[in-house]
């Protein structure tokens, strides 16, 4: 059989949220390759030294006849799914398998398999004489074996096993710790969307006049979050009433959201100090708390400054949560929604490599098989496919570029209201050197949400990605960075664009310092390539190379004379700096090549 691509997807996510898989996230991860490569026929990724580079990161050397970890990692995966089929997918409509001797996924439904076209063999150790000799029999005894198995009885006894495995879980349940309390249900955190309270800030202040700020501030802020479009806030009047509330579990479940904002407010003569948390009301977490100290002569001032500053601090914050709360707690097949939601990038929640990238637009791309028209979802694989055109040579391709404008024109049109989906458009524009289309749906997005942060940053930054920036310019930027807090997850992008500009303008030891800042917090290829140039520029090329040949494990296929010489190039065009970028990046790819690592 071949199924339809939004069936399988639907098998993967019930596959996912079983027990042996949910706690195996390799295992997840090299089940989803297998059967992306499958159904795309794609016979190179099949093979056992692209399995060890894209899913296990062994890096350009590894050698898969002399490190087994494929063909041990294989094994375990087929033991995973058949212990899955043998209890809780013993029902299920699709059946996966993974033949020995090869990799490719086959499909089965009942008593048939039916083995994807193209299968290749898998590398057991053998010379290649010996594969070729033994590839009928071995392949003839499995399909033997298939046709003599007793799936058909497995079939009639199935219920048998689920049955006495739910009962005896039941019992377990009831007899050891009783029902499941409503504080640990996870359902706020299966819908498609966010959920949040922000309850008012309480005065803490002698005086009650401070009262009507607090309230105040806490009705501004609500009205900012309401232009996150992936976020359902509840109602003002619902949440005012618990000022004050002391069982946030309890509040979260009458409420009917996942994350509460709490705060108090102190006045202390002309100064005033805004204590703020987030909380998960599932798990009673802590996600994020701050102190903001103001001056308290202007007060409606410093309410649309402090206002400016939360939602700063509160999106990136909430939209990590919700993504690593999804990847925990899902037991049931994700939602196109939910698909979307963990193939964003957040800073704080991503990993350097090309797998993890690779991953998110394997998740946009299943968004889109269950809901064609989730523009959201293409506007991810705009900005993935464009970003990865410029980072990942083999990803540098006329059809693959052209997808990512695709995906780009369809996320303006489908979700032309969503601040977020409009930013994942600009930064789309961004890396495939459409600068004035860039800045345009930058200010697309401010104008749906004016606090969008990195739109906030980016609108100034941008016009300066290949030109010198005024010094006005780079003082407001690096105030605006100063002014979040130190543990914001948008913190690398913006200390990376303050050293991109000091760069631009010639200040290398001021462009080392805030490269430096944004490595200890987030790695990316755009941001290693740039500290690297900076190093070389600082007549540390030995330095520099080793800062790149460092991440080869996780960026397989770097090429600093790819980046110099298209990458940069396309960005920067004809821009009054072009000949300068290209200079710095030329000699970074000259001192690659120079140490061996080109």
């Amino acid at each position: 059989m071949t199924p339809e691509r939004a069936a399988v997807e639907r098998q993967l996510e019930a596959i996912f949220a079983s027990e042996g898989f949910a706690s195996a996230p390799k295992m997840r991860a090299l089940l989803r390759y297998l059967i992306d490569a499958t159904l795309a026929g794609d016979a190179e990724r099949l093979k056992g030294y692209a399995i060890g580079v894209d899913v296990f990161e062994r890096g350009a050397a590894f050698d898969p006849a002399t490190d087994p970890i494929v063909r041990v990692q294989a094994g375990r995966l087929r033991k995973l799914l058949e212990s899955y089929y043998q209890t809780a997918g013993c029902n299920d409509p699709i059946r996966l398998e993974i033949p020995k001797g090869g990799y490719t996924v086959a499909f089965a439904s009942g008593v048939e398999v039916v083995p994807a076209p193209g299968a290749v063999p898998e590398e057991s150790g053998r010379t290649p004489a010996d594969s070729a000799a033994g590839e009928s029999v071995e392949s003839s005894g499995f399909w033997t074996r298939v046709i003599r198995s007793p799936l058909v009885h497995l079939a009639a006894v199935c219920a048998f096993v689920v049955a006495v495995s739910l009962g005896a879980r039941l019992f377990h349940q009831d007899t050891a710790r009783g029902p499941l309390p409503p504080a640990e249900a996870p359902a706020a955190a299966s819908a498609d969307v966010i959920t949040l309270a922000v309850l008012p800030f309480t005065n803490m202040s002698r005086d009650d006049s401070h009262g009507r700020f607090a309230d105040g501030l806490t009705d501004a802020l609500t009205t900012a979050l309401a232009r996150v479009k992936s976020v359902s806030l509840a109602p003002r009047t619902s949440a005012f009433q618990y000022r004050q509330a002391t069982d946030l579990r309890r509040v979260g479940r009458e409420l009917g959201v996942r994350y509460v904002l709490e705060g108090g407010l102190q006045h202390d003569g002309g100064r005033m100090r805004l204590n703020v948390q987030l909380i998960d009301t599932v798990t009673g977490a802590h996600l994020w708390a701050h102190d903001y100290d103001r001056s308290a002569s202007d007060e409606l001032a410093v309410q649309s400054e402090l206002v400016a500053t939360l939602a700063a601090e509160i999106r990136p914050q909430l939209i990590t949560a919700a993504k690593r709360a999804l990847e925990v707690e899902t037991v049931r097949p994700a939602t196109a929604w939910q698909l979307y939601l963990q193939s964003t990038w957040m800073p704080g929640g991503a990993r350097n490599s090309l797998t993890w990238e690779k991953e998110r637009a394997a998740l946009a791309t299943r968004a889109l098989s269950l809901e064609p028209d989730l523009g959201q979802a293409s506007s991810v694989l705009a900005d993935k496919l464009a970003y990865l055109a410029n980072v990942d040579p083999p990803s540098d391709t006329e059809k693959l570029r052209a997808t990512a404008a695709e995906h780009a024109r369809r996320a303006q049109e489908l979700a032309p209201g969503d601040a977020d989906a409009v930013f994942n458009v600009s930064v789309h524009h961004w890396h495939a050197g459409q600068l004035a289309a860039s800045l345009a749906a930058t200010r697309r997005t401010l104008e749906l949400d004016p606090n969008h942060v990195l739109a906030r940053f980016l609108v100034t930054a941008v016009p300066y990605t290949c030109s010198e920036a005024p010094q006005a310019v780079v003082d407001e930027l690096v105030a605006f960075d100063m002014a979040l807090s130190p543990d914001n997850p948008v913190r690398w992008v913006t200390l990376y664009w303050i050293s991109r500009l000091h760069l631009n303008n010639g200040d290398l030891a001021k462009a080392l310092d805030a490269a430096r800042r944004a490595d200890q917090i987030f790695r990316s290829p755009d941001s290693f390539y740039q500290l690297a140039a900076i190093l070389v520029q600082l007549r540390q090329p030995e330095a520099a190379a080793a800062e790149i040949n460092q991440q080869r494990e996780n960026w397989p296929n770097l090429d600093p004379r790819h980046y110099a010489e298209v990458a940069v190039a396309r960005r920067c065009g004809d821009a009054p700096k072009a000949a300068f970028q290209l200079r710095v990046y030329g000699d970074l790819a000259d001192a690659v090549e120079r140490s061996g690592g080109g």
